[in-house]
C-alpha cells in the first residue's frame, strides 16, 4: 500500500516521458512521437496542480500563495536552461523571463521546449483564476471543446506540425494545453470521489511500456493515431497511473526526480553535435547529470525560494 499524497508510478512515467522527448530530439528516428510525451507532462500537470492546491483554493489560498510556491517549483531549472541556450548558442536574454522571441520562426530558438514551460505557467494561471472554480460539468465541457478544436487542428492540415513550439502554429498551444491540463484535473476529481486503494502490482510495469508504444509507433501518417493518442491514450495512462504501482519504487523516483532537469537543458547540449550517436552519446550523459542537479541545485533552490517567500508573506496567509 502506498501514500495517499505520492504516486510513484506517475512520477516514473514522467522520467519516460522526459528521455522520450529528448530521444525526439536527438533523432526523429529513435522516437518519431516523442512530441506526444508534452501532451502527457500537460494531463499529468493538471492532476498533479489539482491534487496539491485545489483543497487549498478551496480553503483560501491566495493568488500570490499559489504563484509564489509555482515560482518557486519552475524557476530554479527554467533559469538554467535558458543560460545553456544563451551561452551555447547566443539568442535572446528575455528567455530567462520566459520571454519569447518575436523576431524568429520560433518562440525559444536556442532552448525550443521552454514553449510548453510559457504554456505550463499560463495553464497554472488559468487553474487559479478560473479553472479550479469550475463545477465538474464546467470543467468537461472545456475540455470537449478544446480537445474538438485540438482535433481540428491535427486533422486539417499536413501532419505532423507545430502547434505550439513555432509562431506559425502558436494560437493551437491554447487548446493543445487546454485539453490535457483540464483532462489530468478531471481525472483527479474522479480519483477523489471514487478514493481507490492502491497496491504495488507488476502490471503497472505495462504503463511505461504503453506510453512508449504511443510515442514510437504510429506509422507514416500519424495524425489519426497522435488525436486518439492525445484525447484518449495519455489521459488513460495518467488515469491507470493513479490507480496501481509500480514496482522497483526507488528506481521510479530517480525517473520522477531527473524528468524537469533533463527537459530543461538537453537541447542546447544536444544541439552541438550533428552526427545522431554522438547525440545519443550526450543525452547518455545527461541522465546522471539531470540527477546531480536536482539534487545539488534544483531541491535546495526551491526549498530556499520556498522559505524566503514563505517568510515574506503576511503571517494570516496560507503556506505554498
Amino acid at each position: 500500500m502506498t501514500s495517499p499524497d505520492r504516486f510513484v508510478s506517475l512520477d516514473g512515467l514522467r522520467g519516460i516521458a522526459a528521455i522520450a522527448v529528448v530521444l525526439f530530439h536527438v533523432s526523429l528516428g529513435y522516437m518519431p512521437g516523442g512530441y506526444l510525451a508534452v501532451d502527457f507532462f500537460f494531463c499529468l500537470s493538471g492532476f498533479v496542480i489539482a491534487l496539491a492546491f485545489g483543497k487549498r483554493f478551496a480553503d483560501g489560498l491566495s493568488f500570490r500563495a499559489f504563484a509564489t510556491a509555482r515560482f518557486a517549483r519552475l524557476y530554479p531549472m527554467m533559469f538554467i536552461g535558458g543560460l545553456l541556450g544563451i551561452i551555447l548558442h547566443g539568442g535572446n536574454p528575455n528567455i530567462l523571463l520566459l520571454v519569447p522571441d518575436f523576431l524568429g520562426l520560433s518562440l525559444f530558438p536556442t532552448n525550443p521546449p521552454f514553449w510548453s514551460l510559457l504554456a505550463e505557467v499560463l495553464a497554472n494561471i488559468a487553474f487559479a483564476l478560473v479553472l479550479v472554480g469550475l463545477s465538474t460539468r464546467k470543467l468537461a465541457l472545456v475540455a470537449l471543446v478544446s480537445g474538438l478544436l485540438l482535433a481540428f487542428a491535427i486533422l486539417s492540415g499536413p501532419w505532423p506540425r507545430e502547434l505550439g513550439s513555432h509562431w506559425d502554429g502558436a494560437g493551437w498551444a491554447v487548446p493543445r494545453t487546454l485539453y490535457s491540463f483540464t483532462a489530468g484535473m478531471l481525472i483527479y476529481r474522479w480519483h477523489a470521489q471514487a478514493a481507490p486503494v492502491r497496491r504495488i502490482t507488476r502490471l503497472a510495469l505495462l504503463l511505461p511500456a504503453a506510453l512508449l508504444a504511443l510515442t514510437y509507433f504510429g506509422g507514416p501518417d500519424r495524425a489519426l493515431w497522435d488525436t486518439a493518442a492525445i484525447l484518449f491514450g495519455l489521459p488513460a495512462i495518467v488515469w491507470l497511473g493513479t490507480r496501481m504501482e509500480m514496482p522497483f519504487q526507488p528506481l521510479w523516483r530517480r525517473m520522477g526526480a531527473l524528468s524537469y532537469p533533463l527537459y530543461c537543458i538537453h537541447v542546447p547540449l544536444i544541439a552541438l553535435a550533428d552526427d545522431p550517436l554522438v547525440r545519443l552519446a550526450i543525452a547518455a550523459l545527461l541522465v546522471p547529470a539531470a540527477l546531480a542537479l536536482d539534487a545539488w541545485y534544483d531541491k535546495p533552490v526551491r526549498t530556499l525560494l520556498a522559505r524566503r517567500f514563505s517568510q515574506a508573506k503576511p503571517a494570516a496567509m496560507p503556506a505554498p
